[in-house]
C-alpha cells in the first residue's frame, strides 16, 4: 500500500471555513462565525499567534479546514453556536470534528470547544470524557469552569 502523508497548509485565519463555499450561508452558520469572530479578537487581544490550515488527507481528494489553532498554547479551537447535542450542526458534531482536525496536528493539543453559553452539566461531562475544554462568553471575554488549567 502506498504511504502518503497529509497535506498541510497554512492560510490565513478567518479565510476558509468548515462549511461549504457553494451554499447560501445559514442563520446557524453566519452566528457560528460571529462567534469564531469574537473568540478570535479574544484570543489575539491576548496575544497569542493564532493560525489556520487547510489539511488533505493521505490518499484522499477532500480537504479538511482548521479553522483557528492557538499555536501559542497549542489548542484545536472548534465553534458551535448551540447547546443541542444531535443534528448537522449540533455539539456531536463539533466533538467530531475536533477529534477529527486532531488526528493532524502535533500533539499534545488542547481541544477547545467555543460555546454560546455555559453548558449544563451533561454537556460538561461528554466534553470532560472526550478531554474537551468547553468555553462561552462572559462578562471580561470568554471564561470555562474555574478548574480548568492553564487558564484561557
Amino acid at each position: 500500500m502506498d504511504q502518503q502523508k497529509p497535506v498541510v497548509e497554512e492560510v490565513p485565519v478567518g479565510t476558509h471555513f468548515d462549511y461549504p463555499a457553494d451554499q447560501p450561508v445559514t442563520t446557524y452558520e453566519q452566528e457560528r462565525r460571529e462567534l469564531l469572530a469574537r473568540y478570535t479578537r479574544f484570543a489575539q487581544g491576548r496575544g497569542r499567534l493564532l493560525k489556520s490550515y487547510l489539511i488533505r488527507p493521505a490518499g484522499s481528494t477532500n480537504q479538511l479546514v482548521v479553522e483557528l489553532f492557538d499555536a501559542t498554547q497549542a489548542q484545536l479551537i472548534v465553534t458551535c453556536a448551540t447547546l443541542q447535542r444531535g443534528g448537522a450542526a449540533g455539539v456531536w458534531y463539533a466533538v467530531g470534528t475536533l477529534a477529527d482536525l486532531a488526528c493532524f496536528l502535533s500533539p499534545p493539543t488542547r481541544n477547545i470547544l467555543v460555546l454560546p453559553a455555559e453548558p449544563d452539566s451533561d454537556l460538561d461531562g461528554l466534553c470532560a470524557i472526550r478531554s474537551i475544554l468547553p468555553v462561552w462568553p462572559g462578562t471580561d471575554g470568554f471564561t470555562s469552569h474555574p478548574e480548568s488549567e492553564p487558564p484561557l
